[in-house]
């Protein structure tokens, strides 16, 4: 099989072309979602405009009324917005396993493995899927808490020194201050939804592979880890490129690097996937040698 093995790591290396265009697509729309917030944010302080009177206990009234107003917002936005990425995320599971079973069987020419997962247990691997120890929801619903703090306290700094409510729009959305074009504290919020996006992707589809693999053992020796290499790639993943693991377990197998929490999700943004290792035909139990490549 050393010529299929080859063959199935070729196409696991193009998949990772794929998952990276597609995270892209995914980061444009969690985008057009944090751009919308960001609108009615900015929308919302211009049409509350905290610092109108002049009275302390009016000002106050005011900012306590746009803040609540505003948590409500973001709320039913990141709610939403987790809504809609968990769905994909679950749709992606789905295509990630079926590739795992049709780059194998593509390969050999004869059906070999089989992806039969069903929707709970895509469901499952979804909701499974921890990014630095918590699930999607859970980080978007953190996003959400960040993202009204930071609103918050930007608010009443800017209160506290006097400024304009164009001002304070400004701090919600960006633009120029005495020359010079600065960016609202949403900026921050956008560079968290891309990283989670990133992550949450990735690790999808590893674990999608991962449950096809596990559920071919017999026919699977062993999983590669399999690394993009570039100027981004960590040093902990690097020196994990081309090693292989137990398919059951994860155990090294000829060293003594740990698969930890696996390609995917072994650091926050991995981009590292696996391809199987497929036993050879004795190593199946049959009698035989293997097929020449030019041979199916």
């Amino acid at each position: 099989m050393t010529n299929a093995n080859t063959k199935i790591l070729d196409a696991v290396t193009s998949r990772a072309l794929d998952l990276q265009r597609l995270t892209a697509g995914q980061r444009r729309d969690a985008r057009r979602f944090l751009a919308t917030l960001e609108a009615e944010l900015a929308a919302q302080v211009a049409r509350f405009d905290p610092t109108g009177p002049v009275r302390t206990a009016t000002q106050q009234a005011r900012l306590d009324k746009m803040i609540a107003q505003v948590r409500a917002t973001i709320k039913t936005a990141y709610r939403d917005e987790s809504k809609r990425l968990v769905g994909e995320l679950r749709e992606l599971a789905d295509i990630e396993a079926k590739f795992a079973a049709t780059s194998v069987n593509r390969v050999v020419g004869v059906e070999l493995i089989t992806a039969e997962l069903t929707r709970a247990q895509l469901s499952a691997i979804v909701a499974d899927v921890l990014i630095e120890g918590a699930p999607v929801s859970v980080w978007l619903s953190r996003q959400a808490g960040d993202t009204l703090q930071r609103f918050q306290d930007n608010m009443r700094l800017g209160i506290a020194q006097g400024e304009t409510n164009a001002q304070l729009v400004r701090r919600v959305r960006g633009g120029k201050q005495n020359g010079e074009v600065v960016k609202g504290f949403m900026e921050i919020s956008k560079r968290n939804a891309d990283t989670l996006v990133r992550s949450a992707t990735q690790a999808v589809s590893q674990k999608s592979r991962q449950a096809t693999y596990e559920n071919n053992d017999s026919l699977i020796k062993s999983i590669q880890w399999v690394s993009t290499i570039d100027l981004r790639t960590t040093p902990e993943c690097s020196t994990r490129d081309g090693l292989t693991y137990t398919v059951e377990g994860h155990e090294p197998i000829g060293h003594s690097l740990p698969w930890g929490a696996g390609p995917g999700n072994f650091h926050w943004g991995c981009r590292s996937s696996s391809a199987p290792v497929l036993k050879s035909f004795r190593e199946l139990g049959i009698d035989a040698d293997e097929v020449p490549p030019s041979t199916r």
